[in-house]
């Protein structure tokens, strides 16, 4: 089964110098400046503008002070947001053309609000160290429960713990978000996209479906 791609955190800068360009099949792509194709992001933000339209359209602009970038949905998901939210977006990269305009946005798979400026902080550093340190270890501690004991010492231990229970879960459809954190009451739910994000880029997890996460091997 074809594993998707996990999410990547980025600043709103990448996506927006990246080049956009056609595959040999004449599909787009957004190609960034490192040469890596750009599928789907994970950015942190302040909504500072929002529009509405026909057929359930809305649009929220998204800033974090490298650049802005609008998220897009047709289905009534962003309708509860407001201006000047801080959100986290995981989402998928869309491109579209119209009268020789080429529009670079985000479809949210996945928006929440943020309620601890610590977080902006530590999408920042997860950014370094995938770029710089790929290998250095950002330990797991949640800002929003400080002083609890999250049950884990570091993100690889939250990555063992996943498996166990993504293994014990999963009935042969694979296992949700909403029942993984529900298991770990005591992590934030970001630290536990981190480490899943992580098993799906090592093979450990894949996808059947966004959202939906089942062990490739051990």
């Amino acid at each position: 089964m074809k594993r998707r791609s996990p999410y990547k955190r980025v600043k709103i800068r990448t996506i927006t110098s990246a080049e956009v360009s056609r595959d040999n099949e004449e599909r787009w792509r957004l190609i960034a400046v490192d040469g890596r194709s750009i599928f789907r992001v994970w950015i942190v933000g302040v909504i500072t503008e929002k529009y509405s339209g026909t057929n359930n359209y809305v649009g929220v602009k998204i800033e974090d002070g490298s650049g802005a970038i609008l998220a897009k949905s047709w289905d009534g998901y962003l309708e509860s947001f407001s201006q000047w939210d801080k959100v986290e977006i995981l989402g998928q990269i869309q491109i579209s053309e119209q009268d020789e305009t080429v529009d670079v946005f985000i479809t949210p798979d996945i928006i929440e609000n943020i309620e601890d400026d610590n977080w902006f902080i530590y999408h920042k550093l997860k950014i370094i160290q995938q770029s710089q340190h790929p290998d250095r270890e950002i330990s797991v501690k949640s800002a929003v429960v400080e002083g609890i004991d999250l049950g884990v010492a570091s993100l690889e231990d939250l990555k063992i713990k996943l498996k166990k229970l993504v293994k014990q879960l999963d009935q042969g459809n694979g296992v949700t978000m909403d029942e993984i954190v529900d298991k770990l009451p005591k992590i934030d739910e970001s630290q536990i996209y981190d480490a899943i994000t992580e098993l799906l880029e090592s093979g450990e997890f894949f996808e059947p479906q966004v959202g939906i996460y089942s062990i490739a091997f051990e």
